[in-house]
């Protein structure tokens, strides 16, 4: 018995050594054994002044329980000197029992070192991490974020029971938890940026290179689910839900966006009151956002935050367009829209059912539905629209227009800053941003029309921005 237990204890060391897989390129990454839990630690020979990227991917035999994926932070983590030699970093694995395999180490796209992934079955994925040095003479130290990761969305609060309000004060009175950040960024500024470093944390799966044409959709099969509502994958590929960074662990739905190019999308102005870009983060490529096993997803910290200079809390000017790290490439379930090309006159609209999707509050209660939605809307004169209730007179101008079938359908709460589309000669067609409508005791009153930024009235502030 003594010798089989000493036996044990020489083996052992090597059965925990047999499980981490080998680098590709030891002198750039390697397996670090802390207590019972693996990490990765990547070094630099040192931190260079502007944008450094770093890019990991990796392959593990089991599949993804879980939809944490893993960080990267600074090693040792906080403030963290430009001029550190060698600049390490630390992998913070999603089962630190089990290191992953690395399979590709890229540093500003330009890979390092890579190997091949684990046979089937076996799942991967990526991580980023971007230090972004910029401007003037830096200080000594520099604090960079720590990074988010994303969990489901937190059960909604219990209902306020408002007597008669907009959707606007009822996603704020819902979803503003954290501490009101500074304002905004309304224009860019000329003034050269001090040095700063920021830490864009995102996830990116099952990626494929395709070239594809704005406003079109994914090649999918297309079902009628009952009362033909339901999206299904690859159906609006522009759509893009909005969070805010509610705490290192976790993230709160609060509106919908359009994808306009690989670096921006667009929403309303009025997501964002007093949210600063640092809080945000997008999604794309999502339909069903209770489920972390869709392939072909993206996440996307905001770089930037661009309001509408002329935005006032109304809906003439209520849009914004969020920048972002440039995606690689589109896919069937990411795609951009097309802005409008034909006359911006909304009298040659008025009659059309342009189609409106999001996430937003369901016939079943839900402040935010799981699956995405679609409905369609007619779009009304400005006349008709004001002669309907004393509330649309001022609200209504220009640079807007109004739609809905007043019958109980259409969009609510959590789907402001949604796109209203129409199709023209095959593409779809960005016209309008969900800006207002009416509520009666908390619920959303879809027997009104439904108050819309008018996009065409905006297109050259938006080709300025995107």
């Amino acid at each position: 018995m003594l010798q089989l237990l000493l036996l044990f204890t020489l083996l052992l060391p090597y059965v925990c050594h047999s499980q981490v897989p080998a680098s590709p390129c030891e002198s750039r990454f390697s397996y670090v054994h802390e207590g019972n839990e693996y990490f990765g630690q990547i070094k630099l020979d040192r931190l260079e002044r502007g944008r450094t990227e770093i890019k990991v991917a990796f392959s593990q035999r089991d599949s993804l329980t879980s939809n944490y994926y893993g960080r990267i932070t600074p090693y040792p983590e906080g403030p963290l000197q430009v001029n550190r030699v060698p600049a390490l970093f630390r992998v913070h694995f999603p089962n630190p029992s089990k290191p992953p395999k690395l399979t590709k180490l890229s540093i500003n796209g330009n890979v390092l070192c890579s190997s091949s992934r684990y046979s089937a079955p076996s799942s991967w994925f990526e991580l980023t991490y971007t230090v972004n040095a910029q401007g003037g003479n830096p200080p000594p130290q520099t604090v960079v974020e720590t990074p988010t990761y994303v969990t489901a969305p937190p059960p909604a609060p219990t209902r306020p029971n408002p007597t008669y309000t907009t959707w606007a004060e009822l996603l704020h009175n819902y979803t503003t938890t954290v501490p009101k950040g500074p304002a905004s960024t309304r224009a860019p500024s000329t003034a050269p940026p001090p040095m700063t470093f920021s830490n864009i944390f995102l996830t990116e799966r099952f990626q494929q290179n395709t070239t594809v044409t704005c406003g079109t959709e994914g090649n999918v099969v297309r079902p009628f689910l009952h009362g033909g509502k339901e999206l299904v994958r690859g159906q609006f590929p522009w759509m893009a839900a909005v969070y805010r960074k509610e705490t290192v662990h976790s993230l709160s739905y609060i509106c919908g966006g359009t994808l306009l190019s690989q670096r921006s999308v667009v929403s309303a102005a009025h997501c964002f009151q007093n949210l600063p870009a640092t809080q945000m983060a997008l999604f794309l490529g999502r339909t069903n956002l209770e489920s972390f096993s869709e392939d072909g997803f993206v996440t996307r910290d905001v770089e930037r935050l661009i309001i509408h200079p002329d935005y006032n809390s109304l809906p003439d000017a209520d849009i914004a367009v969020m920048r972002m790290a440039a995606i690689s490439s589109y896919t069937d379930f990411i795609r951009p829209i097309c802005l409008w090309t034909e006359s911006t006159q909304v009298s040659r609209v008025v009659g059309l059912s342009g189609t409106v999707a999001g996430w937003g509050s369901n016939e079943n209660g839900q402040l935010v539905s799981p699956i995405a939605k679609r409905a369609q809307v007619k779009i009304v004169s400005e006349v008709d629209c004001i002669r309907s209730s004393a509330v649309f007179s001022k609200l209504v101008t220009s640079r807007t227009f109004c739609a809905g079938n007043r019958d109980g359908v259409g969009p609510c709460m959590g789907d402001s800053g949604s796109g209203l589309v129409l199709q023209r000669n095959n593409r779809w067609m960005l016209r309008g941003i969900v800006s207002f409508g009416q509520t009666n005791r908390g619920q959303c009153n879809l027997y009104e029309y439904v108050v819309y930024v008018d996009v065409a009235q905006h297109l050259n502030w938006l080709e300025d921005n995107i």
